[in-house]
């Protein structure tokens, strides 16, 4: 194996973390690799951190760019990638040493087009590893990804990450895959989709390597930066058949988004109504009155209703039966005692 490996790192100050990514990128037990560290108008010392290292490590590479959001530092990555193969790390976590000793290995061994490992997340000094229900060590060929991996894609949140995965450069670049300039949550969901569908085979692992590090104030987590529930209505409005290629009916498509439209509601509930988050009541009980008078909320809610009545336990019942009746302070009670019992 002597593939080079581009490895792109978006960076928005976090200079609490980046030493702890920096140096398990360095300490990599695969060596032939670049690290394209993509500086997005940080305000902290991030900047003199990657500086630091780069002036002890030649492999490292620096772009600096005005605040444009993450989607455009990994693309700005992608633009001036040399390697064979691609990898994404996020600033704020990091990899096991052999990480990219492992995927490169198999991604050779099976000469496929990608290869997919696990992720452990780190919450509050709590642990999970996400494993997926996919065949092991084995190659999943082009009917497996189209009847298999997409329709899974456009169903669950388990898969868009595009860290715990190893890609190949000469697809993307073919396909001028990008990550959407215009959404601030969800661009690892699309880059994956229009990766998918290109691709003819793929390896599941599994492997972890991959440490995802939930700290207050990240994407996912920062309810004053981002707008969580109008990035979920752009997935639901959002024409997949248009860049991808289904074996589906435009029905079950259409059921797969309005469950998930559902889906994400229900955990946006809890994001919205966590005392944490730096907003006052008054601006958390807006946003969950906003989604619960939706007209797709409540559309998808009553037509599915029954269904989703019969398959969720009796806290999400309830909370499910809260959001059809627009009973906000019901579901702020109700968030609030599960909080309280899972203490």
């Amino acid at each position: 194996m002597n593939s080079l490996i581009s490895i792109i790192v978006p960076v928005f100050n976090t200079a609490n973390y980046l030493d702890q990514c920096v140096a398990s990128l360095l300490q990599q037990t695969y060596a032939n690799c670049e690290f394209i560290f993509v500086n997005d108008g940080s305000t902290d010392s991030s900047l003199y951190i990657l500086e630091k290292y780069k002036a002890k490590d030649s492999r490292i590479r620096i772009v600096n760019q005005e605040n444009k959001g993450v989607s455009v530092a990994r693309n700005s990555g992608l633009k001036i990638a040399k390697g064979t193969y691609i990898g994404f790390v996020d600033s704020d976590d990091w990899i096991e040493k052999d990480m990219y000793s492992v995927l490169l290995e198999a991604i050779e061994t099976y000469q496929c087009d990608l290869v997919l490992s696990n992720m452990k997340t780190h919450l509050n000094y709590k642990e999970v590893i996400i494993k997926y229900n996919f065949l092991i060590n084995e190659i999943l060929d082009n009917d497996y990804i189209k009847d298999i991996i997409l329709p899974h894609l456009i169903e669950n949140d388990d898969l868009y990450s595009c860290s715990n995965k190893l890609f190949n450069a000469a697809i993307i670049k073919e396909s001028n895959i990008q990550f959407p300039p215009n959404i601030s949550l969800s661009e690892d969901n699309i880059f994956n989709l229009l990766y998918f569908n290109k691709i003819k085979s793929m390896v599941y692992l599994d492997y972890t390597g991959y440490n995802y590090r939930e700290v207050e104030g990240s994407a996912t987590r920062n309810v004053i930066q981002h707008n969580y529930f109008q990035n979920v209505l752009h997935l639901y409005h959002f024409d997949t058949t248009s860049i991808i290629d289904l074996r589906l009916t435009n029905e079950k498509i259409q059921s797969i988004k309005a469950l998930k439209l559902i889906k994400n509601v229900l955990s946006l509930l809890h994001i919205y109504f966590n005392p944490s988050n730096k907003l006052s009541f008054k601006d958390r009980y807006a946003f969950v009155k906003e989604m619960l008078y939706n007209d797709e909320v409540q559309k998808e809610i009553n037509y599915y209703y029954q269904y989703l009545i019969e398959n969720s336990d009796r806290y999400n019942s309830y909370l499910i039966k809260s959001i059809k009746e627009k009973a906000t302070l019901k579901i702020y009670f109700a968030t609030k005692y599960s909080r309280y019992r899972n203490k």
